[in-house]
């Protein structure tokens, strides 16, 4: 029998098995991709298919007796028949499919070390593996841009470009206060557009990225008022502090029996503190406004 075939088949089982409207929802919302992967230390499982969903049996919270009870296993039981039939199974709102060759790439972290392989540009998505055919689109739509920088490995010297300043780092460490939007703004009052950040390492607590200018317009820089220019922006280290003792005092004054979220913003180092119900962190909800 052809492999779709079967993949169908486990699906319409899924479907007719499901008890609940959740159930029938995530099963129907499994996506199968056989072009493989394109994020980098992925290797492609043997039977060629890989499955995106959400496999976490359907839960509510019962109030009486104070825990979590099942009401719909049959997303993971369609899970467990499809890892039989050897496809590898991945989590749906961790990853995105190329529009160029359908490979898959991740979107969501897996450490500190991790870097985005793909680019979305006005609203397509393209894998390294695309890109480095051909990186100049993918270049200029970076260019002049404070907020986004290279992610992959591309040589920006063979492409036009040439290393202003690197070593800037940003984090939580004292020191590590480099903003990307002030060495941009320095390099705009020069007249320089063609400017480009990129992340060349990231850690638990910090990145490191360089800034580079096009050739065609590195005759613009002025080397003197460069570097008097501001680069720094406030301490996030201090930001950082002032939220965690904000969050820590608001804590206090929360139901110690409910489950208290806590989201810090370090620009203001203020905190905002709330008490979540045990279906809405089950759901996924507990940052939601």
């Amino acid at each position: 029998m052809p492999m779709q075939e079967r993949l169908d088949r486990i699906i319409a089982a899924g479907l007719a098995a499901a008890k609940t409207s959740e159930g029938r929802s995530r099963i129907d919302c499994i996506q199968f991709c056989h072009a493989g992967y394109a994020e980098p230390g992925y290797d492609d499982p043997r039977s060629g298919v890989i499955a995106f969903g959400n496999w976490n049996d359907v839960s509510k919270w019962n109030e009486a007796e104070h825990k979590f009870e099942t009401t719909d296993d049959a997303p993971g039981r369609i899970a467990k028949l499809l890892e039989k039939l050897g496809a590898e199974l991945e989590w749906s709102d961790e990853w995105l499919f190329c529009d160029d060759c359908g490979k898959a790439v991740r979107t969501s972290p897996t450490s500190y070390r991790w870097k985005q392989s793909y680019s979305e540009i006005d609203g397509s998505i393209s894998c390294c593996d695309c890109i480095a055919q051909d990186p100049t689109d993918y270049l200029q739509s970076l260019e002049g841009n404070s907020r986004r920088c290279v992610t992959l490995d591309i040589d920006l010297a063979e492409n036009g470009y040439v290393l202003l300043e690197d070593g800037f780092e940003n984090g939580f460490h004292y020191g590590q206060d480099a903003d990307p939007t002030l060495i941009g703004k320095a390099l705009e009052d020069q007249g320089i557009e063609r400017f480009i950040f990129c992340l060349d390492s990231t850690g638990q607590f910090d990145i490191a990225f360089s800034v580079w200018v096009h050739q065609d317009e590195l005759a613009k820089v002025d080397e003197n008022a460069w570097a008097n220019s501001a680069k720094d922006g406030p301490s996030v280290a201090e930001g950082l502090q002032r939220a965690l003792q904000d969050a820590s005092r608001k804590m206090a004054e929360l139901p110690a029996h409910g489950i208290n979220v806590a989201t810090c913003d370090v620009g203001t180092g203020t905190a905002r503190v709330r008490t979540v119900s045990p279906q809405d962190f089950l759901d996924g909800k507990a940052l939601d406004d």
